[in-house]
């Protein structure tokens, strides 16, 4: 689905006033180690906003609000496209 979005995203550019288009990969990787967050610890996202975890399972989550941010402030993005597959919630949602 994104490679679709992304060629009718290039396909209106071709038509109307060039733009740059960018695609920041926010990933994860859930993994065990000393560095995991654990609950109630408090992290200062790359906004500078605080949040505290208590859902260990929401790695997703945070990299895609640093990704969002970075494309906001660094990219000077005006329109954002969140093609995220956060899955976490899935289970409590059905």
């Amino acid at each position: 689905a994104a490679a679709v979005e992304i060629e009718h995203a290039r396909g209106g550019e071709k038509r109307a006033q060039k733009k740059t288009l960018h695609c920041v990969l926010c990933v994860a990787d859930n993994a065990i180690g000393s560095h995991a967050l654990r609950p109630d610890d408090v992290i200062t996202m790359y906004s500078g906003k605080t949040v505290e975890i208590n859902n260990t399972d929401a790695e997703g989550r945070l990299v895609l609000a640093d990704g969002v941010s970075y494309a906001a402030r660094d990219l000077g993005a005006t329109t954002i496209v969140d093609m995220a597959t956060l899955t976490g919630a899935q289970g409590v949602a059905t």
